[in-house]
């Protein structure tokens, strides 16, 4: 976890009438795969992207994505509605990124 590094997003979505903006923070960690280790857990929505912008882009746009990995020598993105720390574990893999999205604007509420 040598190479973690944190993005911070801005997503506006649009809601009926009104829009709401909700601050993501994204960690993302090199050579590191999300595995669920919980036996409740959902299956993955797995599809190919083309690289690993692609996959942070469709964690951040479906609004359940909680954790995702990108497997760079398939090209797959694997979205997960489970949240790493508490449903899973990190595993080394070289060429997975995996991603981890935090709500800022729930966490600035709680203080």
């Amino acid at each position: 976890m040598k190479h973690t590094i944190v993005l911070f997003l801005l997503v506006i979505i649009a809601q009926s009438e009104s829009q709401n903006s909700n601050t993501l923070m994204l960690s993302i960690m090199n050579d590191v795969r999300y595995q669920c280790i919980d036996l409740g857990c959902s299956s993955p929505i797995i599809m190919s992207v083309s690289n690993v912008r692609a996959c942070q882009i469709a964690c951040l746009m479906d609004a359940n994505c909680r954790t995702a990995t990108f497997d760079q020598s398939m090209n797959q993105c694997e979205l997960f509605t489970n949240i790493s720390s508490e449903n899973g574990s990190m595993i080394a893999q070289i060429g997975v990124v995996t991603l981890t999205a935090i709500d800022r604007t729930q966490e600035s509420a709680r203080k």
